[in-house]
């Protein structure tokens, strides 16, 4: 019979493997492989300051954090009926609004 699945053997970091211990939850990340049969785990990097405030804009999104502002927003070129400049002045426009009313 033959097997479906492979063994690796894994790495940690003493702070992920501390982690783990301490609060008994999963820990997002990545694997490595360094070889067929032994790879590197690489802990997701969290941001202490989580996102308070957010709006939802027609081409992207912007959030307040205690630490920063955000503005995020993706035109894409085969949008026919959309200026990318136009947009951008639009939609900065609004999240300056947003910003000055959650300050």
């Amino acid at each position: 019979m033959q097997n479906d699945y492979m063994i690796i053997k894994l790495v940690l970091s003493d702070s992920v493997y501390n982690d783990l211990i301490a609060s008994g939850k999963r820990i997002q990340g990545s694997i490595g492989l360094v070889s067929p049969t032994q790879g590197t785990f690489n802990a997701h990097r969290r941001t202490k300051s989580r996102c308070t405030r957010f709006i939802k804009l027609a081409h992207g999104r912007a959030s307040i954090t205690d630490d920063s502002v955000r503005l995020s927003l993706n035109v894409s070129r085969r949008e026919s009926d959309v200026v990318p400049y136009e947009v951008i002045d639009r939609e900065s426009l609004e999240d300056s609004d947003f910003v000055y009313a959650n300050s």
